[in-house]
């Protein structure tokens, strides 16, 4: 029998920006939830995105996927990209796979806030 793997994803506003939080297994049958809520929350427009991903317990390729899709789409938007990432399975994949160049990495929402608040106004 094989084991399910589930994912959670909430969503809550910050003054800084919108937080999409993620817990459980990202996998090509989880990565469909984070990509559907991160895009809605996208096209309402917000200041900033901050994706927390500190309570994912393992990151697939189809997690990195959606990573660069949102990479493309706030950079199309010019829209600030924070992720929160502080435990080695998401690391781990972001680092090999040269991601973390293409984000701002951070280890907790409040740094990624803090960054956000650094960033020039558009």
């Amino acid at each position: 029998m094989t084991e399910e793997r589930t994912l959670t994803v909430r969503v809550r506003t910050v003054p800084e920006a919108v937080v999409v939080a993620a817990a459980g297994d990202l996998d090509i049958g989880t990565a469909p939830v984070l990509r559907a809520r991160a895009r809605a929350v996208l096209d309402d427009r917000p200041g900033a995105l901050i994706v927390d991903l500190d309570e994912i317990g393992f990151c697939g390729s189809a997690g990195l996927q959606v990573l660069a899709e949102l990479v493309a789409a706030t950079g199309d938007g010019g829209v600030p990209l924070a992720v929160v990432a502080d435990r080695h399975p998401v690391l781990r994949v972001v680092r090999l796979s040269r991601l973390d160049g293409a984000f701002a990495l951070h280890a907790t929402v409040d740094d990624a806030c803090d960054w956000i608040r650094r960033q020039p106004k558009r």
